[in-house]
């Protein structure tokens, strides 16, 4: 079978597992946290903001903790041996490239063919030996803030010079002629800037903007946009972000963060309007070997234990379990701040175009008496 045809057949299954709602091969993504650890202290995260609850404050033994080679290893090939497998998202409730591992990782995902995606800070990372790799790959680049002191004020960072290393990777990437995706995780801190983090990436080259919002809670609400500042953004920095992106053509996803706001509250994800399929296209694994359905925390299935324990939780009732009550429109705490809604929006828009109304409502645990 040609590389083609494989492609082919995978996303053949893909759409038939997510209308019949069972797994026909393993997961398309998997998302491996590598480090609990973090150089910067970013306003929104669950884990490391400033301004999150005493009691919500991870101890420093968990911080320590990493993913080995050998673990993420023996993990990856049971993936690719299950069949389905495209990418892998390497990430981590901290900073990925604060785990040394990570560059033999990248090597062994792509000497099987599977494109990485990498989110970072981008400020520790080794960008020559990561270039090296000659697989697909992507940065999403945790950018949040294009003035100095925004930047500054987002991701809490120890020392003053942490926007001049941002800068300085960034015209490093630019002189390879690689792309970064930049990712702008919008708060009150930086929405202001909005307009002008399209300006920077025509500066220092973007494959894509995403533009975002966290899932806030334990605290972090500090930092949430009030209602004048969201009626500002649709009423004129989304607008004229939208207009100067075309200009410079860089693609943005400004069009599904406008869908996103929500003027009465603290919910950005519309989940139930456009239904969730992650369950049968992605996962995430954590440090700890925990496996999570999707990018909830709260979400877990089982805990890896050995040769075959991810295909064993991957076919199991416990998954399954919970695929059937999302599709019958019973969602989990923290679905109303979905991380993964613009991935499922995507999916809603091509089933919507391939289904009969009827059909479509049913996915979304509607119309089925």
């Amino acid at each position: 079978m040609t590389d083609s045809e494989g492609r082919k057949r995978r996303k053949a299954l893909r759409l038939r597992a997510v209308l019949e709602n069972r797994p026909l091969q393993g997961p398309q993504t998997v998302h491996f946290d590598l480090a609990n650890a973090c150089n910067t202290r970013c306003a929104t995260c669950w884990d490391h903001s400033p301004h999150l609850d005493p009691a919500r404050v991870p101890s420093a033994a968990w911080k320590r903790q990493q993913l080995g080679v050998e673990q993420f290893r023996a993990t990856f090939r049971e993936l690719v041996a299950l069949g389905g497998l495209e990418q892998l998202i390497l990430s981590g409730m901290g900073e990925p490239f604060l785990n040394p591992g990570i560059y033999e990782m990248v090597a062994e995902a792509h000497a099987q063919g599977i494109g990485v995606t990498i989110i970072t800070n981008l400020l520790r990372a080794d960008l020559p030996r990561l270039l090296e790799s000659r697989g697909a790959l992507d940065l999403l680049t945790s950018i949040c803030g294009v003035s100095e002191s925004v930047w500054q004020a987002f991701h809490a960072h120890p020392q003053p010079d942490g926007f001049a290393q941002l800068i300085a990777q960034l015209e490093l990437l630019k002189s390879r002629g690689f792309q970064p995706k930049h990712v702008q995780v919008i708060n009150k801190q930086n929405f202001h800037e909005l307009v002008d983090m399209v300006h920077f990436a025509r500066r220092y080259p973007a494959k894509r903007i995403n533009f975002k919002f966290a899932s806030l809670a334990n605290g972090t609400e500090v930092v949430a946009l009030s209602r004048a500042q969201k009626e500002e953004l649709l009423r004129d920095l989304v607008p004229r972000a939208k207009a100067f992106a075309h200009a410079y053509r860089i693609d943005t996803d400004l069009d599904a963060f406008a869908s996103q706001i929500a003027l009465n509250s603290e919910g950005t994800a519309p989940i139930a309007e456009v239904g969730c399929f992650m369950g049968l296209l992605y996962s995430r694994i954590t440090v700890q070997g925990e496996v999570l359905y999707c990018c909830n925390p709260k979400v877990q299935v089982g805990v890896l234990e050995g040769p075959g324990s991810f295909e064993a939780l991957w076919n199991g009732e416990g998954w399954q379990a919970r695929r059937e009550q999302l599709r019958r429109g019973e969602y989990f705490e923290g679905c109303e701040q979905c991380g993964k809604y613009k991935q499922n929006l995507k999916w809603s828009q091509k089933l919507r175009e391939l289904l009969e109304p009827m059909a479509f409502e049913a996915l979304l645990g509607r119309g089925v008496s």
